[in-house]
């Protein structure tokens, strides 16, 4: 029976309208049966093409596109400036050899431009040592076997987060103390945006433990996390600003990892000798939340109502390490991607109506091709084959590879089995992943964050290490990539433990710059040199009706016989967030024809010939209010 139906669903799929392709791809036996599944995804590759001549890269030899598959990147280098821009930053994951399950997690950062200078500063969040407490807690738990041979400490070092201020010079300044930052907690992740719209970015920090909302009075962060009422459960991770009811005030939306405590922190060993670090595959998954800004300063938990907790009978507890806010469906409504570690991935889908649907299996971004929950862990979203639609980027554990799940009218189909991203990226452990266009060659490319969750994996195989260099794949042009890092400068090469990944144009010269951060290690700031030979432009969105930020509003820029989707968003990445102005490469062209911003207001900016080589600040109600040359090097 069940390939009677396989046989016949397939062969409706191979000739397919589009309409019918959208009615039949959402129909529930994609969920019921997974091998069909499967079946249906080759069928579809083959199919699609016939269907639609911009979906996939199978499509490419007979597109237009064709010539622009071997077109080489632009010479472009990264150099480590980190001591010279006076980044003097270690991490901190407190680990002192009994191996707990939160050490190899990592922290975040975020570029923010706390000070409305116009220059983006740099928060990096950091972790701390253990206390005595939670020390004890372990002994008298599932660590007493082995409390006899943990050695008491005779010192303890204060450990906390660092906001760097951007001196406009290429170096930067701690003003950790000065801006009411020198918090101690065991950060995790960072999210940046204007949530009472008075014009100043605010800072949302999460951490095992309590998470820190803090509001931004100019100099200083005040800790408003009570009196605002956010209070998610106790080990939070990713987290992203978005306005999911479109009022114009950002909401939050809070990814919970695991339920662990050092009480019940589980003993494993896999050599009998010492104790090993233990997957979240042990421990309890945790629902995340979603918090609505009441506009008053105060935040309601709509996790509920809105669908977020259980949908029907089914509870939605995941082990959620990143999250991107994305039209999935381009109907003009923010639905949210979670990436989740060993339990398959979440897609709420906005029903317009203050709820939500989750979607992942049905749209077929919950599994790998094959039908398994895989560790995901960072996570982005672009346009990457200039369709108008965002495709998902996921980092996976070694073996695993990247999922890149191509968005085809709502359905997502992962392309990265069947290209050199698989290949390359097989051995490699990936948390931060992120899009960016670094040679303005119009195409978003993608930068991807390596480091293994222990040592020991070199004891254990051969094949994969714990230091790992980072992996840039240049997009080809229709949605294909090759990995170039190990020719995009001598930083590229070093292995490192990375975490987090963000980018900025930290010295406003039209091209983006990369921060990693490391596990127990320095963060590390490349210098993009290279990227402006290539066009582009700046664009720093302020929002009336919708929320200042501008997150959630959505560009498509015409240029040349070309056109470019970009959007604004809060979170992505791992732990990590990106700064909230965007930077269009524009190749060789030096105007955008046509260039319009959709507001999530419904408000619609429309602006003519705009050339290349400014940043412009743009106000919803007024357009283009501020211009000023970028910096040539």
């Amino acid at each position: 029976m069940i390939c009677k139906r396989g046989v016949a669903l397939a062969t409706s799929l191979l000739h397919c309208h589009k309409s019918r392709f959208e009615i039949i791809c959402r129909h529930s036996l994609l969920n019921q049966i997974n091998p069909l599944r499967r079946i249906i995804a080759v069928l579809i590759t083959v199919a699609l093409p016939g269907c639609n001549s911009r979906s996939g890269p199978d499509s490419v030899a007979n597109s237009s596109s064709a010539a622009s598959l071997s077109k080489p990147s632009t010479s472009v280098q990264f150099t480590d400036i980190t001591t010279a821009a006076g980044l003097k930053f270690k991490n901190n994951n407190g680990a002192f050899g009994e191996r707990w399950m939160p050490e190899t997690v990592g922290s975040g950062a975020a570029f923010i431009d706390y000070d409305g200078d116009g220059y983006q500063d740099l928060y990096l969040a950091n972790g701390r040592d253990w206390t005595d407490t939670e020390i004890d807690a372990y002994k008298r738990g599932n660590g007493r076997r082995r409390a006899n041979l943990i050695e008491p400490r005779t010192t303890r070092q204060r450990s906390t987060g660092l906001l760097l201020r951007n001196n406009k010079n290429g170096t930067f300044s701690d003003v950790t103390k000065q801006a009411g930052l020198d918090i101690e907690m065991y950060g995790m992740g960072v999210a940046v945006g204007d949530y009472d719209n008075d014009g100043r970015s605010d800072l949302y920090l999460t951490s095992l433990g309590r998470t820190y909302l803090l509001h931004n009075e100019g100099s200083r962060f005040r800790d408003v996390t009570q009196s605002a009422g956010i209070a998610p459960p106790a080990w939070t991770t990713s987290a992203a600003w978005l306005d999911y009811n479109k009022d114009g005030r950002l909401d939050l939306f809070v990814c919970s990892y695991i339920l662990w405590t050092p009480a019940t922190d589980i003993y494993a060993s896999y050599n009998g000798k010492q104790k090993s670090y233990v997957g979240p595959i042990s421990y309890r998954g945790q629902p995340n939340r979603l918090y609505r800004n009441n506009g008053n300063g105060k935040f309601s938990d709509v996790s509920a109502a809105a669908g977020i907790l259980k949908q029907g009978q089914r509870k939605l507890d995941g082990k959620a390490l990143g999250v991107v806010v994305t039209d999935s469906n381009r109907d003009g409504w923010p639905d949210i991607v979670v990436a989740n570690d060993q339990v398959s991935n979440f897609l709420f889908i906005n029903n317009r109506n203050g709820t939500f649907r989750e979607a992942a299996g049905e749209l077929g971004i919950a599994y790998s091709e094959s039908g398994k929950a895989r560790a995901g862990m960072g996570i982005d979203a672009a346009d990457i084959d200039h369709s108008g639609r965002e495709s998902i980027l996921i980092g996976n554990f070694a073996d695993e590879m990247l999922g890149l799940y191509q968005n085809r009218n709502g359905l997502f189909m992962d392309i990265a089995p069947r290209s050199e991203i698989g290949r390359a990226s097989q051995k490699f452990l990936t948390f931060g992943v992120a899009f960016l266009d670094y040679d303005n060659d119009t195409w978003p490319d993608m930068f991807v964050a390596n480091g293994h969750v222990d040592r020991e994996i070199e004891v254990l195989r051969s094949d994969v290490t714990w230091k790992q260099r980072p992996l840039i794949f240049h997009n080809q042009g229709s949605g294909r990539f090759k990995e170039v890092g190990e020719s995009s400068g001598e930083a590229l090469k070093q292995p490192l433990v990375a975490r987090g990944l963000a980018y900025a144009d930290i010295d406003l010269d039209g091209d983006l710059d990369v921060l990693f951060t490391t596990n127990a290690d320095r963060a590390l700031l490349l210098r993009n040199d290279g990227g402006n030979k290539n066009q582009s432009l700046r664009l720093v969105l302020q929002g009336t009706r919708s929320n200042r930020s501008g997150i959630g509003a959505r560009i498509e820029a015409k240029i040349g016989t070309k056109t470019l989707h970009r959007s604004v968003r809060s979170g992505s990445s791992y732990l990590s967030q990106s700064e909230l102005p965007l930077t269009l490469g524009l190749g060789a062209q030096n105007k955008v024809a046509a260039l319009t911003v959709y507001w999530p207001s419904g408000a619609v900016t429309s602006l003519q010939n705009v050339a290349a080589g400014q940043s412009y600040t743009v106000n919803e109600d007024k357009g283009i209010v501020r211009s000023q040359p970028l910096a040539t090097r």
